[in-house]
């Protein structure tokens, strides 16, 4: 079958058997690799193992108030779900999962480890590392149910177990978090709207300060303008007073708690003291570098240095004294003054009080103050209540459960090779068929008569099978067959047979090979209404057989009894004296050039009834010499002594030598080499000879390999000529039977 055929023609199982059975080896070498090189990823490949866990996430209506509570905004269940498990597969919670569980610290994990390496380096490497995290995990909804399955491959077990364990842990811890975060959203939206509040409880408190004001009321139920004013310039004195004692308390406080270096840093005499124990200890490091400490000299300068020490530390003792007494001194004149100013506005104050009796409307102004306070005491309450549920509810009824723990795996995770090699079979064996069937496709040659009579438009004229196809030890090549005795301008005398097929017809007559030549012979004679004499054969390019066809043509028309002559046209590349061996010097050329007789240039072969006419020479100019008034003589003349000639003739396609000859002869035979010649070349020979006006009798399809095409009716056809011979040990049998 060609499965590049365009026509409509039937198309049976049987020819897609034939394909199979042509390409056979390829498919089971394909096969034999994908199994060998399976095998060999199994027993080398690393193993894997897998550790899963179970988690249950449920939707939650905590106590504490959120965002979502505050606004009324609540995502459906489906789209919560899906967001964790787009959480789960995060590059967030990846890198917590290293950082955790210190997967860089585990050889298992990374190898290199990350000691002596900076905080930027392990950052560097940690991001690195998140997609082994979330290459290998697998976050899968058990379906119509709130549980996730998580699971991870690592190339150990107690890994595979670690990382899953771990990413079930952040994700709990992650989770809790985020919680926390959404309350403390919640929590600052309260402190806005307490902010808020508290502004609009001073502007109350304003309004009622002005309603005082005008009804000669002070804020503690006073009505007197004049009390009113001198109760708040008491208690401003009084504050101020307060504030300053306070602060001269923390001065001396400050001053007790300092070193006396540090609070008589500025005095003067102190400052003198420095720059003279300064001065003199420089004077004593210069002569230093020139005298020895023992000098006299220097050790003056020493007991100098010594006294000036003593010295400042006094002065720094008693400038401390001084200054502590002075702090002490201001903080209890303070603490006077303040005791003066309590007792001056407690009894201003009292005075006030007497004068709210009479206040009105301030009662209203009072109870709005009072009713914001409690709304804002409720806000705070509640605000601290939501923090605290959180972080218990958090903690204890989180909405992320576990089901079931990473278990430590105890078998591999990737297949076995036993496994591997059961879905490597079937995988070869489609390969296998997809490359003979491309190899098919690809094929441009031809290799059944009906495509060769498709492709050229001329008669197939039979098919000669390549002689290995057929198991009988011949092939194709150039040889005699047999001796016959020497004799004048006869064939040389052939020592033994040499290997090939010319004149097998000669020397095994009963040979498959012989019959088909003889059924191109009846397909030959038959192709005209008049039979033919005078036949070129030809082909598309050299190397197709169409010497060897033209020698056993001409010997199984030979084996007819009637007189052949085979002559080598081919005068630039002669095959023929390969074969028969006669004289080389002597031959067509000699005849067209040299004006030799006919008579001189025929040779006698070692096959009855069969003459052959060498090429002779090469010459300079063969087209000329086949198209010359001498070849035309030639043909006119061996018409009547011979009753066929076959010109061995050149290619089509590569030169012009067969379609001159052909135009004096009665047809030409296009021979094809089955499974080999394209197609595309085929047809432009048929187009030269066709736009020749060259008269074709038929193609023949020759040297075709029947077992690689599938020719299945070979044995029952070919061998029927073999099966009166006894096969090997038959004939003894039948003998000992007689």
């Amino acid at each position: 079958m060609d499965l590049n055929s365009t026509t409509g023609q039937e198309v049976h199982l049987s020819h897609y058997w034939n394909i199979i059975y042509k390409r056979w080896k390829v498919a089971l070498s394909i096969l034999i690799v994908v199994m060998v090189g399976t095998f060999l990823a199994s027993y080398f490949s690393k193993p894997l193992y897998r550790s899963a866990i179970t988690i249950q996430i449920e939707r939650e209506n905590p106590n504490q108030l959120t965002v979502e509570d505050l606004f009324g905004i609540a995502a459906s269940d489906q789209e919560f779900l899906q967001t964790q498990y787009v959480l789960l597969k995060s590059r967030g919670l990846a890198a917590r999962v290293i950082d955790d569980h210190k997967l860089l610290s585990d050889p298992e994990f990374y190898p290199a480890g990350i000691a002596g390496k900076s905080k930027e380096e392990i950052a560097k490497i940690r991001d690195g590392m998140i997609d082994v995290i979330l290459g290998p995990l697998e976050v899968t909804p058990v379906r119509n149910t709130s549980l996730v399955e998580v699971a991870y491959v690592a190339p150990s077990p107690r890994l595979a177990q670690k990382i899953t364990e771990g990413v079930g842990d952040s994700y709990m811890s992650m989770n809790l978090e985020q919680k926390l975060e959404s309350v403390k959203e919640a929590s600052e939206f309260l402190s806005k709207q307490i902010a808020q509040l508290h502004r609009e409880i001073d502007v109350t408190r304003g309004e009622l300060q002005k309603y005082g004001e005008s009804k000669d009321i002070v804020s503690v139920g006073g009505a007197d303008n004049i009390t009113v004013q001198k109760l708040s310039k008491l208690n401003e004195e009084f504050t101020n007073v307060q504030s300053q004692a306070i602060q001269k308390q923390g001065a001396y406080a400050a001053i007790v708690r300092a070193t006396p270096e540090t609070v008589v840093a500025n005095d003067p005499l102190v400052a003198q003291m420095n720059e003279e124990e300064t001065r003199l200890q420089r004077d004593y490091n210069q002569k230093l570098a020139t005298f020895r400490p023992e000098y006299p000299d220097m050790v003056k300068l020493k007991g100098m240095i010594e006294r000036t020490r003593q010295a400042k530390a006094n002065a720094i003792q008693e400038a401390y004294n001084r200054a502590r007494e002075r702090a002490r001194n201001e903080m209890v004149q303070g603490d006077a003054q303040v005791a003066s100013m309590r007792v001056a506005f407690e009894e201003q104050k009292r005075e006030a009080m007497k004068l709210n009796a009479n206040a009105n409307g301030y009662t209203d102004l009072r109870s709005a103050v009072d009713s914001k306070q409690t709304l804002l005491d409720q806000l705070a309450k509640r605000q601290n209540e939501t923090e605290v549920t959180a972080r218990l509810r958090g903690s204890a009824n989180s909405n992320i459960r576990w089901v079931d723990h990473a278990q430590l795996p105890t078998a591999r995770f990737n297949v076995t090779m036993k496994r591997n090699l059961q879905s490597a079979f079937p995988l070869g064996v489609i390969l296998g068929l997809a490359a003979i069937f491309f190899l098919e496709y690809m094929d441009r040659s031809i290799k059944s008569p009906e495509e060769l009579e498709r492709v050229t438009g001329f008669a197939s004229l039979g098919v000669i099978p390549s002689a290995h196809s057929l198991t009988r030890g011949y092939g194709y090549g150039y040889g005699a067959y047999g001796n016959t005795p020497s004799k004048p301008r006869a064939i040389e005398e052939s020592s033994a047979l040499q290997h090939g097929i010319d004149l097998l017809p000669h020397v095994d007559s009963r040979s498959p090979v012989s019959e088909a030549y003889r059924a191109f012979r009846t397909s030959l004679l038959l192709a005209s209404a008049n039979s033919p004499k005078v036949i070129v054969i030809t082909s598309t390019f050299a190397r197709e057989g169409k010497t060897t066809t033209s020698v056993n043509l001409a010997v199984v028309l030979a084996q007819m009894g009637k007189p052949v002559l085979l002559i080598d046209a081919d005068l630039r590349r002669p095959r023929l004296q390969k074969v028969f061996r006669g004289k080389m010097n002597l031959g067509l050329v000699n005849y067209l050039a040299a004006n030799i007789p006919l008579e001189d240039v025929i040779q006698e072969t070692i096959v009855p009834h069969l003459s052959v006419v060498l090429s002779g020479p090469t010459p300079p100019n063969p087209s000329e010499l086949l198209a010359s008034d001498r070849m035309k003589h030639l043909i006119h003349d061996i018409r009547s002594k011979f009753a066929y000639v076959i010109f061995d003739s050149p290619p089509v396609l590569a030169v012009t030598d067969s379609i001159v000859l052909a135009a004096s002869a009665d047809g030409v035979v296009l021979c094809v080499h089955g499974g080999q010649t394209p197609r595309d070349l085929v047809q432009r020979s048929s187009e030269r000879l066709r736009q020749s006006n060259i008269p074709v009798l038929g193609a023949i399809l020759n040297n075709l390999d029947l077992q690689q095409y599938g020719y299945t009716f070979r044995k029952s056809y070919y061998d029927y000529y073999d099966s009166d011979e006894p096969r090997d040990g038959e004939g003894e049998k039948k003998a000992a039977l007689r």
